[in-house]
């Protein structure tokens, strides 16, 4: 998951606090010492317990897909532990799931098995319309709004990164969500942000998000 680390227009730096809160991690601001849930983005103590970051759209990418699509783009080096964590996530996807959060407040999930099976994921939620696109094996993980002008959409895959409408049958890019071909060319679905998370983590967190199968 990714934050906007501003918080009453004060710009924060957070480091590992070192503590664990329902088996998740705990990150601390340098600036007021606070304690924040890096799941929830929501400080738990101190100073600024209450305040919640901003949760920003973020992809989990492999590099050379990354720089396919950007490749004026830099790297942060990431630690070995990634390594472990990234060969779980693809051997074991049961323990994993897509959580999504919608402005109205509802964090439901896709296990990341459903997803490997199916990479344009069309849902409905309590008045929403959504939809996730990922990769073979569910890494890239992206998520929509399928409504268009009014319109809902249905997707279905249309090629590799490529998926279209049932509308218009206008093509699609499945990570940015932006139509090339057809007569919505041009347009471009509204992100939902989500990110993938260990399907415990997000049951403990969210215990009244529902399961999307």
């Amino acid at each position: 998951m990714v934050y906007a680390r501003n918080v009453n227009d004060r710009e924060l730096r957070f480091q590992v606090s070192g503590l664990l809160w329902n088996r998740s991690l705990v990150m601390r601001d340098l600036e007021t010492n606070s304690l924040w849930s890096h799941i929830v983005g929501k400080a738990m103590r101190g100073a600024l317990k209450g305040r919640r970051l901003k949760l920003l759209p973020s992809v989990m990418a492999t590099w050379s897909e990354w720089k396919l699509r950007h490749p004026e783009t830099t790297l942060l080096g990431m630690s070995r532990t990634s390594r472990a964590y990234k060969g779980a996530l693809w051997k074991q996807p049961g323990r994993y799931v897509y959580g999504l959060h919608f402005p109205s407040g509802h964090s439901p999930a896709v296990p990341l098995k459903r997803l490997q099976e199916n990479p344009v994921f069309n849902f409905e939620l309590a008045g929403s319309a959504g939809l996730i696109t990922s990769g073979a094996r569910g890494e890239g993980a992206s998520s929509f709004d399928r409504i268009v002008k009014g319109q809902t959409l249905v997707f279905s895959i249309a090629g590799k990164g490529i998926m279209t409408d049932d509308r218009t049958f206008s093509l699609w890019d499945t990570r940015t969500g932006k139509c090339f071909e057809g007569s919505m060319k041009g347009e471009i679905l509204s992100v939902i942000p989500g990110m993938i998370s260990f399907r415990s983590a997000w049951e403990v967190f969210f215990p009244e998000g529902k399961l999307l199968e």
